[in-house]
């Protein structure tokens, strides 16, 4: 009877079948049980999961770096074993993996105005806050946890903040929650979609001409689809296996093919990543993530409660 492994993943199954495909030639004695979902609601389900105190999921893989990394520095990863080469900052001791290296862009229906930055996204509204008002999508930090991720960086990094938070919520902005929202409302007149993973960024302008990934001065935030088995997996020999494939030649290959973007193949575009490390404790902070929320939810005009 072949082994059975869950494995909660934030990325369509569509973008995964190569993947999927290199595993099962390679290991058909392992059946696996792929379960998709926004990212939030798998963190869900994943704590109700544990909270049951039986038998989890086998392996979570998720852009959402905060959610997976606040999972592991709270124990509930176990050692996965898996040797690799991976780079001291894409991989967290022996629990926790960057599978891919994925920048984020803002999709732009203007090919030359720079828009990758708060600076630059507040100076491109100021110069014609009519264009924008009602036609920017941006994913909603209290529903998309890769949203979250994304503005609370910035938050901590960008002296521009408060001004691009002032700039985008005086334009009553479309706050979707996932990435083919972004371009679904980027399908229905938008001027700009922000914090658009890579891989869904390069499809959508291959297939509407009138899209474009704005240019920027900055390099593009970049976030990993973090792994890793949760201490109470039921079948972690397989999630190790799984894990195993992911990070091969092999397996790095497949993802590419499905568009992704492979934590071993070189950038085409300028990155600034966001470590696995001990510093990472700081993006998890309850404080700056609470004042991050209220400070959200003024600039979109949401009761703060």
């Amino acid at each position: 009877m072949p082994r059975r492994l869950t494995l909660l993943s934030a990325a369509e199954r569509r973008y995964c079948e190569p993947l999927l495909r290199g595993f099962a030639e390679r290991h058909p004695d392992i059946e696996v049980d792929f379960v998709f979902g926004i990212s939030t609601d798998l963190h869900r389900r994943y704590l109700q999961e544990a909270k049951s105190g039986g038998p989890t999921a086998d392996l979570l893989w998720s852009s959402a770096t905060d959610q997976q990394m606040g999972l592991v520095l709270d124990g509930h990863a176990q050692p996965h074993g898996v040797r690799h080469t991976l780079p001291p900052e894409a991989a967290y001791r022996d629990l926790a993996v960057a599978t891919t290296c994925e920048p984020l862009f803002t999709l732009s229906r203007d090919r030359s105005a720079p828009a990758g930055s708060p600076a630059e996204i507040a100076a491109l509204i100021a110069a014609d806050p009519d264009r924008f008002r009602g036609r920017i999508a941006v994913p909603d930090i209290e529903t998309n946890g890769l949203g979250f991720l994304a503005m609370l960086r910035w938050s901590l990094e960008e002296s521009e903040f408060d001004t691009f938070l002032d700039a985008l919520g005086a334009c009553a902005p479309h706050a979707v929650g996932s990435a083919p929202a972004l371009i679904a409302a980027m399908g229905e007149g938008a001027e700009l979609a922000l914090h658009l993973l890579g891989s869904y960024a390069l499809r959508a302008v291959a297939a509407d001409p009138a899209l474009h990934i704005a240019p920027s001065a900055a390099p593009s935030l970049a976030v990993a689809r973090v792994a890793f088995i949760p201490r109470r997996a039921a079948n972690p020999e397989a999630a190790s296996a799984f894990l195993a494939y992911m990070l091969s030649p092999q397996g790095q290959a497949a993802i590419g093919e499905a568009g992704l973007f492979p934590i071993a193949a070189p950038q085409s575009r300028p990155v600034a990543p966001i470590p696995l490390d001990e510093r990472f404790a700081r993006l998890l902070d309850p404080a700056s993530r609470a004042a991050l929320v209220a400070r959200w939810r003024t600039a979109l005009g949401r009761a703060n409660i």
